[in-house]
């Protein structure tokens, strides 16, 4: 029978870069996607293109974001809190993190080349111009739309099924390795 008082053990706690770029991506993923949604809500133009251009701005930091992740994650600073599983399961692991990174970059770079389609030309933060990733065509834009939605339904799978298993790490196999990526300071023991 297993106790149900105490985690196993914290371990070490990943970087505090890495977990603020974790917690970072996720707010910015929550923001733009209410944002959007809210656009969708309203007819008054200016609002509509406010909103817009922050689900855009935001979309662009999460890219930034996610390269900075993927750099520090092929440069080491992403510890294996996972040591005690076999082999399958940190395979699948290790999998399901570059899936979401993937489809990340892939939902960001689609809307990169959805406003180029629409001859929108970026510019991130407002001051340092971006290059159009496609030429403009209403047609394709049409169809970027489409696989833009697509992938941000496929990451919100992969978000649902990523919370699903930092859930199954805490409360049924009792490691670390939700605690190891929560914000906020090490507990003293």
């Amino acid at each position: 029978m297993r106790s149900t008082t105490l985690v196993r053990s914290v371990g070490e706690r990943h970087p505090t870069l890495t977990r603020a770029l974790h917690w970072a991506t996720a707010i910015l993923i929550v923001i733009s996607v209410t944002a959007i949604l809210c656009r969708e809500t309203t007819e008054e133009k200016l609002v509509r293109r406010v909103l817009l251009e922050l689900h855009r701005q935001l979309g662009l930091l999460v890219l930034v974001a996610l390269a900075v992740r993927i750099g520090l994650r092929l440069g080491g600073a992403f510890a294996s809190h996972t040591r005690d599983l076999g082999a399958r399961l940190r395979l699948v692991a290790t999998v399901a993190h570059w899936l979401m990174y993937g489809v990340l970059g892939a939902v960001t770079l689609l809307g990169w080349a959805l406003s180029s389609a629409h001859g929108i030309h970026l510019a991130f933060l407002a001051v340092l111009p971006l290059p159009d990733v496609v030429a403009a065509d209403s047609d394709l834009a049409d169809t970027l739309s489409d696989y833009h939605v697509l992938a941000a339904w496929l990451l919100l799978a992969l978000v649902a099924l990523h919370v699903l298993a930092a859930l199954w790490h805490h409360y049924f196999r009792r490691d670390g390795v939700l605690m190891a990526m929560l914000p906020g300071r090490r507990v003293a023991r």
